[in-house]
């Protein structure tokens, strides 16, 4: 017995793994390779790339774009609309494995609505992203960043 919801319109690739308590919601794909941690809840629409990783006690709200390399850590919360990359020199031809970079999103940091993430991005413990912002450099820990370019607005 399954110990978690999908929404019968979710698109839920083999070799995913889901945990306890995690609901998906409707129009959602998550790819092959990727792990949901325990409580989760993934919005209406949300792309979940292959071999992402979200920990426990997350929150991915309506139509985020969580690509492959995307980690992350427990209790994040990411709004809706979010935007994450992969490739920090995108072209349309060609392969792009040796610009592929990670990104990863700490424990309790959240990322507010409408932001972009670009890829090799470290966003730190309990750190805030503001609405509509662009992250283009690491964000420390407990801290607020605002803005395009993101950039430091305060302590939390």
């Amino acid at each position: 017995m399954n110990n978690y919801y999908v929404h019968e319109t979710a698109i839920i690739d083999n070799e995913v793994k889901l945990g306890s308590g995690t609901k998906v919601w409707a129009f959602s794909h998550i790819m092959s390779g990727a792990v949901i941690g325990e409580n989760c809840i993934i919005g209406e629409g949300v792309h979940i790339g292959n071999n992402v990783i979200i920990g426990n006690n997350c929150k991915v709200q309506n139509h985020a774009l969580l690509y492959e390399g995307v980690v992350i850590n427990n209790d994040v919360f990411i709004g809706p609309n979010v935007v994450t990359t992969n490739d920090i020199k995108p072209v349309a031809k060609g392969s792009w494995q040796d610009r592929f970079k990670k990104t990863y999103f700490n424990a309790g940091c959240s990322i507010g609505a409408n932001s972009t993430i670009i890829c090799g991005i470290n966003i730190g413990e309990n750190s805030l992203v503001g609405a509509g912002s662009v992250v283009t450099k690491d964000v420390d820990k407990d801290t607020i960043v605002v803005g395009n370019p993101a950039k430091f607005l305060r302590k939390k």
